[in-house]
């Protein structure tokens, strides 16, 4: 098993701290958010009230954008292409439990007012929590949060922690592509998996997907430039195959990937 993502070259930060359940509000030191993604780590080991958000510095409001962004458990490990076999889901959860965070997508493709158009609310729930999220950062782009200075806001009834990365580019692991493999070979448990970053190739991207349990699947592709995102989510045992996804050619790409059942996925190019 990898340590994907800490093992990829970029920005960090880590942030921890202890809260009584209280309502008091923790703030950490400011720090920079720069075009991009933001891969984030979140524990909570308290069983009350916690809530943790990345706050603008500069008096930015509170926006009523909606984002298309979703909290996952964090898995390691990356393939030399896009048979991911060989990776391994670790402990955590999704934000608010998996098919109810699924469900969100399939209602209507976006988690409403989990951005503002400067805020990004990572967790408002109630008890432990041991997850990983994913978001964009770009400039003129009211699903994602904006460049800029940055710290956290955070209310907690126990001990908790925060570490993220911004990956920078130019570090792929290999080709998003696989023209080889079947997707019914080597089926991957179910859990939830961060992976790449990946190539995606010269030509539009198809994906074909097989779900082999009765609950819920979606994968999200980020570029890492942080330039867009794409995600798929369906419910229930299914196989799709040519899937035309908006995933472009040329860039890098992170994927989240969250599975009720056994799944497989694979990429290929099409025309």
């Amino acid at each position: 098993m990898t340590d994907c993502p800490w093992n990829l070259r970029g920005s960090y930060g880590t942030y921890k701290g202890s809260g009584r359940g209280d309502g008091e509000t923790q703030s950490s030191p400011e720090f920079n958010l720069k075009p991009g993604i933001v891969i984030a780590e979140i524990t909570h080991d308290g069983h009350g009230d916690f809530k943790l958000e990345f706050v603008p510095v500069d008096g930015i409001g509170r926006g009523k954008a909606k984002a298309a962004s979703l909290g996952g458990s964090l898995a390691a490990g990356a393939a030399t292409g896009a048979a991911v076999g060989s990776v391994v889901p670790v402990a955590g959860t999704l934000l608010g439990g998996l098919a109810g965070g699924i469900a969100g997508w399939l209602a209507g493709g976006v988690i409403d007012d989990a951005i503002g158009s400067n805020i990004w609310t990572s967790v408002d729930g109630k008890g432990p929590y041991d997850l990983m999220d994913a978001f964009r950062i770009r400039e003129d782009d009211d699903e994602a949060l904006k460049p800029g200075r940055y710290r956290l806001e955070v209310q907690a009834s126990g001990p908790w922690t925060c570490r993220f990365i911004q990956p920078s580019l130019g570090q792929s692991t290999g080709s998003l592509v696989d023209d080889e493999e079947e997707v019914d070979e080597g089926l991957i448990n179910g859990g939830v998996y961060v992976l790449g970053p990946y190539g995606s190739g010269t030509r539009p991207m198809l994906a074909e997907v097989r779900h082999a349990g009765g609950g819920d699947f979606f994968f999200i592709a980020y570029a890492l430039d942080g330039t867009h995102q794409y995600a798929f989510a369906e419910e229930g045992q299914f196989y799709r195959e040519s899937i035309q996804t908006e995933i472009r050619p040329g860039k890098e790409y992170m994927l989240l990937i969250a599975s009720d059942g056994d799944w497989g996925l694979i990429f290929t190019e099409g025309y």
